[in-house]
């Protein structure tokens, strides 16, 4: 029997593919968030889209998309100050991660008998890598072994990308060996981190929480926003002394980040250098 529950998606990437795939299997109605031009939102405008239409008196859940929710529709986000997942620290990986939310609407709903075993490993995996990766590289996420993260991470990375697991793993070398060479820089607090703004290096952010070791990169929105990224193996006081020291004191506008989940970033303003390649983080 059709329920009247309706899901808007935001922008595509690994866990939203797999947050799709489980509300299908769940026979439940997935649309995705649209754009003025009415392309599927990315990253770089999926909270600065409109809202779709939906049918009269239905439940709707905004997935990781949309500012301003219309009045009675429920959030599923983990990346901004008021949203159910924001701030929660790695224990509370799962029910803070926008797959964990999804997935504890649908166990209240009574359909996730429709999902496998296998189904519910990947969403704990996808739960952990996207809320805190470094976190759980080390071992701080409850029920996650560290070992078949990074392999499961490795495979869905390269799947996602249409490459194969050894041509990532090749690039995750690359950029540790960047990583070492990189000079170090001091955000303030007495905490530095290796610099990597002026350097694209593919698989970054995993090279990084990999070798245990934090950067900050340069990363274009596909709108041509440009940031700078606090990201790889950060400590709360790390991103703490990015957002209130190291970001106002060189211009960055829109700061954002959460010491909980270990990124931030900050909006260069439109007058400075353009920016390097796509780095991958937050």
């Amino acid at each position: 029997m059709p329920n009247n529950r309706f899901w808007v998606l935001g922008a595509s990437d690994p866990e939203m593919e797999l947050i799709e795939k489980l509300l299908i299997k769940c026979k439940e109605a997935v649309v995705y968030a649209t754009a003025e031009d009415g392309k599927r939102v990315h990253p770089g405008n999926a909270y600065r889209c409109p809202v779709p239409s939906v049918p009269e008196n239905s439940t709707v859940y905004a997935v990781e998309c949309i500012d301003e929710l219309p009045e009675g529709w429920i959030r599923i986000d983990h990346h901004r100050p008021g949203d159910p997942g924001y701030g929660r620290p790695p224990e509370d990986f799962f029910a803070a991660s926008s797959v964990g939310q999804v997935l504890a609407e649908l166990d209240r709903f009574g359909v996730t008998d429709r999902l496998s075993a296998a189904d519910i490993i990947e969403a704990i995996h996808a739960a952990a890598a996207d809320h805190c990766l470094a976190a759980a590289y080390r071992g701080e996420c409850p029920g996650v072994d560290p070992d078949a993260l990074m392999r499961w991470r490795v495979a869905t990375r390269a799947a996602f990308q249409g490459r194969s697991p050894e041509e990532l793993l090749a690039d995750v070398e690359r950029a540790r060996a960047a990583l070492r060479e990189a000079p170090s820089i001091d955000l303030g607090a007495g905490t530095s981190v290796r610099d990597m703004r002026d350097t694209f290096v593919p698989e970054l952010p995993e090279a990084a929480v990999r070798d245990g070791v934090a950067y900050l990169g340069v990363v274009a929105d596909r709108d041509g926003r440009r940031k700078v990224v606090l990201g790889g193996h950060t400590t709360p006081e790390t991103v703490r002394a990015f957002m209130a020291d190291w970001a106002p004191s060189q211009g960055l506008v829109n700061v954002y980040g959460d010491p909980a989940r270990g990124f931030a970033g900050g909006y260069l303003p439109p007058h400075d250098a353009p920016a390097r390649a796509e780095t991958g983080t937050n």
